[in-house]
């Protein structure tokens, strides 16, 4: 272990940061698409309470604009809750801002903020889950949320999670040769 660090930053870590960590991590299980399906296709079937005077004649063109409306309902209905539900977990996850310092070493990270000192070893971190705004490290106990804008040069939060993966870490890419 190298006794300094490779890279020392402190930031504010907001609510939004955690709202990104839950959008990010939110997976459907298999039962919650069949709940979906289901809940999409009882919405769909609540066209035939209806009355056929407002619904128009059945196999009718009328009748299943009135069935794709009241699928579209009930699916922004879910992503309403969906919404909802990860708004309340980042608001429980993170319920004020707070000054994070994270240290690099080669072969772990230290964490301090407002009652919270932490030494993370690479070897401790399940999954890392890399966005265009954020890099999140899930461990057993907890999840740490570093925002890119927080590192100061570019492609510095890409080598901290090549390293994390054991892997070298890769040139930065140029978004105006990309296509070229």
């Amino acid at each position: 272990m190298s006794p300094e660090p490779l890279r020392t930053t402190t930031f504010m870590l907001t609510r939004a940061d955690a709202l990104a960590y839950e959008q990010a991590s939110a997976r459907f299980t298999p039962l919650g698409v069949l709940a979906l399906v289901l809940w999409l296709g009882l919405c769909g079937a609540g066209a035939w309470l209806v009355p056929a005077d407002w619904a128009g004649p059945l196999p009718g063109w009328s009748f299943s604009v009135l069935v794709s409306l009241l699928v579209a309902i009930g699916y922004v209905l879910v992503l309403l809750g969906v919404a909802l539900r990860q708004y309340w977990r980042a608001r429980r996850r993170l319920p004020r801002p707070v000054e994070l310092t994270v240290t690099e070493h080669a072969d772990r990270l230290e964490i301090i903020g407002p009652g919270l000192s932490q030494a993370l070893p690479f070897s401790g971190i399940r999954e890392a889950l890399r966005t265009g705004t954020h890099l999140f490290l899930v461990s057993d106990t907890d999840v740490v949320i570093l925002p890119r804008a927080a590192f100061a040069e570019e492609g510095a939060i890409d080598a901290l999670a090549a390293r994390i993966a054991g892997q070298p870490a890769s040139p930065p890419v140029d978004a105006g040769r990309a296509g070229a």
